[in-house]
């Protein structure tokens, strides 16, 4: 079972038993110092916004060179695989 609050319970501070509770006719009231602007909101970004946006086309291209040059090589080791297979080596 989750744990609910119930309620609050004061409890005696043990160092000072003794200590008068504050009262509330003298308040005091002043002005407070504006926030730390290393306090301010972070702004996130739209969740549909494009993250990367390569309008040169330079990056796809190097991929898919890339991509071309792995799979060439994939299939050459392939080959010298099946070539293994069917040489019988004397």
């Amino acid at each position: 079972m989750a744990k609910r609050f119930v309620g609050r319970a004061r409890t005696a501070d043990p160092v000072r038993l003794d200590a008068p509770r504050p009262s509330t006719r003298h308040t005091v009231r002043a002005r407070v110092d504006k926030p730390d602007v290393g306090t301010r909101v972070i702004r996130l970004p739209d969740a549909t916004q494009a993250i990367f946006v390569d309008h040169s086309g330079r990056r796809g291209r190097r991929l898919r060179w890339t991509l071309y040059a792995v799979s060439l090589l994939v299939l050459a080791l392939l080959a010298l695989l099946w070539l293994t297979q069917v040489v019988e080596i004397g």
